[in-house]
């Protein structure tokens, strides 16, 4: 059987076929609260209802066409709704579906797994992004100077946004008050990016004599600051998406190609910074009263150069490109009849 529910674009469907939900390598158990789990299970109270069944199967599947749920918003004056688009593609205004309506029922249940799900995705790419993923002393390790302190307070506050996504997004006025630290913590990040950055090409330039073993060891450390920074530029910049639930394409499309600007000329400007280098060890003669040992220092350039070479495409922006463009792709639920949710397992 395969219904879709009148007036709601999703499609409800009792799961006829036999599914190994504890097979982790191809299905996610979401974690859900005591709160979310009530809403599921008011969902599942419905279901025969809904799809004209008159007992419950073991489990359903919920699938949502593309950028929905997210389309749910919720209101003040209670309730769920859908936004209502003008002739000028803005939105005017909303029809609500008030609790009285099994509709209610249903949208706080899909507003719930929109919630899950996004958590759900924000911990892949969190899995991806290694210097984002350190604790606050390994930091320190390799931030310097005026920035350390900043950079480090805005990191862990998006730590914080990442972890509590799920909670914050139940609280309206929270969810808006984390949403602008995220805007701030992007203009944070940027700014720092480019002390970094110009640092590097200080160094790449040198005004006095060059000497190799302190220009490589700095070089890697500010390459690994700016590296943390942007990481945590291109996950502010998913987060603000997240947590605005603005899935209009025209911003994602925006946002994409963004971070894609940016991180390629970040990248460019670090290899050609490193390439001065290398050059300038390659040329390095020393003196009559210093003996050094170049070959190394001139390793250790080259390998990064070659390896910046061979990545076709930045692993960052592709990390960040798939956690956006997942914000709007078709999404397909299991519900088991105790209000658990599962997804299938994928890789960002």
């Amino acid at each position: 059987m395969n219904e879709k529910v009148d007036n709601l674009d999703f499609e409800l469907t009792p799961l006829e076929e036999h599914v190994d939900f504890e097979d982790q390598g191809k299905y996610t158990k979401l974690s859900t609260s005591e709160a979310q789990r009530l809403q599921m299970g008011a969902l599942i109270q419905n279901i025969p209802g809904l799809i004209a069944t008159g007992t419950l199967a073991q489990a359903y599947v919920v699938r949502f066409p593309e950028g929905l749920p997210h389309t749910l918003l919720s209101l003040k004056q209670g309730g769920y709704g859908s936004p209502i688009p003008g002739s000028d593609g803005k939105f005017v205004g909303s029809a609500s579906f008030f609790p009285t309506d099994v509709q209610a029922v249903m949208m706080g249940a899909f507003t719930t797994m929109s919630i899950l799900s996004g958590q759900y995705f924000l911990s892949k790419i969190n899995s991806e992004l290694s210097l984002i993923k350190m604790t606050l002393d390994k930091i320190l390790e390799f931030l310097y100077g005026d920035k350390k302190a900043e950079l480090l307070a805005e990191a862990s506050f998006i730590k914080y946004a990442f972890y509590n996504y799920s909670s914050i997004m139940q609280c309206s006025e929270q969810r808006i008050a984390t949403l602008q630290n995220i805007q701030e913590a992007k203009k944070v990040a940027m700014k720092d990016i480019e002390f970094y950055m110009m640092d590097l090409d200080s160094l790449a330039h040198p005004a006095d004599g060059f000497k190799v073993a302190y220009v490589t060891e700095r070089a890697f450390q500010i390459k690994e600051s700016l590296d943390f920074s942007i990481q945590l530029y291109g996950f502010a910049c998913v987060l603000e998406a997240y947590y605005a639930q603005n899935y209009d394409p025209t911003f994602l499309q925006y946002v994409d190609k963004e971070l894609s600007s940016y991180i390629v000329k970040c990248e460019k400007r670090i290899l050609g910074a490193f390439s001065l280098i290398n050059g300038q060890i390659i040329n390095y003669k020393g003196n009559l009263f210093e003996k050094v040992e170049k070959e190394p220092y001139e390793k250790r350039v080259k390998d990064l150069i070659e390896s910046m070479h061979m990545e076709e495409d930045s692993s960052l922006y592709t990390t960040i490109h798939n956690a956006i463009q997942s914000l709007t792709k078709p999404k397909t639920y299991y519900i088991k009849n105790n209000g658990d949710i599962y997804v299938k397992s994928v890789a960002v």
